[in-house]
C-alpha cells in the first residue's frame, strides 16, 4: 500500500479530481442552459438589440433568404426563412461553444491534477515532518535511554497532543525503571543483612570445635531472628507484589471488622505501653481483596503502635459516607517534618531514627498501605500532627 506519504498523496489528488469533474460537469450544465435548443425568444432577442421590437412578425413570410449556393448549405436547396437561420445559427454557437468548453476544460482539468500530485506530495510531506522526529526519538529510546523525550514545538494541533502524550508516557516509564531499580537495590540490601547475620554467626559457632551448648543455643537464636526479618521482608514484598498486580476476584468485606480484629490482637502490647486508644468503628462493608485488606489493617495499627510514645494514645475510626469507606489512623509520636509526611509512602523510606531497623520495620508498612489502597480503587494520605505524630487517611471507594 505504500507510506502514509503516498497515500496521502493519492487522497489529495483523487479529490481534487473528483471535485474537478464535478466541477466541470456543472458548468458545462450551466453553459448549456444558458444556449437552450429551442428559445423563442432569441429572435426578439435580437431584434431589441436591433432596434426592431418586433423582429418575427415584421418578417413572416416575407423573410425569406434566397437558397444557398449547390457547394454549401443545406441539402435539397430548399428556401431557408430568416428566424430559421438565425436558431440554426444560434444551435451551431451553441454546439461549438459547449465543445470547445469541454476540450479546454478536461485539458486544464488534466494539467492541473498532475499539479495537484505534486503539491500533495509536497504538503504531506511537510504535514508529517513532526512523526518523522518521533520515530527517531522511538528508534533511540531503550532501557538506558528513557531520558529522551520527542518536546515537539509548533501550533497545539493533534501531531503536537500525540507527541506530548509520547513524552508523558515517557516520564512515567522512566519513573517506573528508576523505582524498580530503587526497589531491587533496596530489598537486596536488606535481604543481605539477615544473610549476613545468619552466616556470621554460623561461621564462627562452626570455627569454635569447643562451643558450649548455650553458645550454640545463643548462636541458633540469633539464627532464628535474622530468618524472621528475612521471612518478614520477602512476605512484605510479596504483598506488594500482589497490591500492584490488576485486581482480581473481589468479594464482600467489612474493614471495620478488619480494624476491630487488629485492635484486639495487639491489645495486650498497647497496654504494655500504656497506650490509650480511642475508637469509632461502623460498619464499612465494600468489595475487596481480604487478605490485602487485612495486612492494610495490620500495618496501620502496627505501625501507630511501634512508632508511638509511652503513655501515648492512637484513634482509630473507620465508616462508611455515602459511597465511600473511610479509614482513619492517628497517633502521638515524634515530630515529622510536614513537608516529608508523603514521603513515607515511599518503598524502603525512613525519615528518622525512630524510623530505623531498631523497631523491625524495613520502610514499606506505608507503601503496602497505599499500594493496597490503590488496588482497590482508593487513596491513602499521610498528614503530620501539631503535636508529633502522624495521621493516615484510606479512602476506598464502597462500590
Amino acid at each position: 500500500m505504500g507510506t502514509i506519504r503516498f497515500r496521502l498523496t493519492l487522497w489529495y489528488a483523487s479529490v481534487f479530481l473528483l471535485t474537478g469533474v464535478l466541477l466541470l460537469v456543472l458548468v458545462y450544465a450551466l453553459v448549456g442552459r444558458a444556449f437552450p435548443e429551442q428559445d423563442p425568444r432569441f429572435v426578439e432577442s435580437v431584434g431589441q438589440r436591433a432596434g426592431f421590437p418586433a423582429l418575427r412578425e415584421a418578417l413572416g413570410e416575407a423573410g425569406r433568404l434566397p437558397p444557398p449556393r449547390p457547394n454549401g448549405g443545406r441539402p435539397g436547396g430548399r428556401e431557408m426563412g430568416f428566424i430559421e437561420l438565425l436558431d440554426e445559427s444560434r444551435r451551431a454557437t451553441r454546439d461549438e461553444a459547449l465543445r470547445q468548453l469541454l476540450v479546454q476544460s478536461s485539458l486544464a482539468l488534466g494539467l492541473m491534477s498532475v499539479a495537484s500530485l505534486g503539491a500533495g506530495w509536497l504538503v504531506a510531506g511537510r504535514m508529517l515532518q513532526p512523526i518523522s522526529g518521533i520515530t527517531g526519538t522511538v528508534r533511540r529510546i531503550d532501557a538506558g535511554r528513557l531520558h529522551e523525550r520527542v518536546a515537539l514545538g509548533g501550533p497545539p494541533d493533534e501531531l503536537r497532543e500525540l507527541a506530548d502524550q509520547f513524552d508523558a508516557m515517557l516520564d512515567r516509564l522512566d519513573e517506573a525503571f528508576r523505582a524498580q531499580h530503587d526497589f531491587v537495590a533496596n530489598a537486596s540490601h536488606e535481604l543481605r543483612t539477615p544473610l549476613a547475620v545468619m552466616r556470621t554467626e554460623l561461621d564462627v559457632t562452626f570455627a569454635n570445635p569447643d562451643a558450649t551448648p548455650e553458645e550454640m543455643r545463643a548462636s541458633a537464636e540469633v539464627v532464628q531472628r535474622a530468618i524472621g526479618r528475612a521471612e518478614a521482608l520477602i512476605a512484605a514484598l510479596l504483598t506488594l507484589e500482589r497490591a500492584d498486580a490488576p485486581a482480581g476476584r473481589l468479594a464482600p468485606v467489612d474493614l471495620t471488622e478488619r480494624v476491630r480484629a487488629v485492635l484486639d490482637a495487639h491489645s495486650a502490647r498497647v497496654a504494655e505501653q500504656g497506650i490509650t486508644v480511642r475508637t469509632t468503628l461502623t460498619p464499612a462493608e465494600l468489595p475487596g481483596d481480604a487478605v490485602l485488606l487485612d495486612r492494610l489493617a495490620e500495618n496501620l495499627i502496627t505501625n501507630a503502635i511501634a512508632y508511638n510514645v509511652p503513655d501515648g494514645w492512637i484513634e482509630a475510626s473507620c465508616g462508611l459516607v455515602g459511597g465511600t469507606v473511610t479509614l482513619r489512623v492517628a497517633n502521638s509520636g515524634a515530630p515529622v517534618p510536614p513537608e516529608e509526611a508523603e514521603a513515607l509512602f515511599e518503598r524502603f523510606r525512613r525519615l528518622n531514627a525512630s524510623r530505623s531497623r531498631a523497631t523491625g520495620g524495613y520502610g514499606l508498612g506505608l507503601a503496602i498501605v497505599r499500594a493496597v489502597a490503590r488496588h482497590h480503587r482508593g487513596e491513602a494520605q499521610a498528614h503530620a500532627l501539631s503535636g508529633g505524630g502522624l495521621e493516615v487517611i484510606v479512602t476506598l471507594p464502597a462500590a
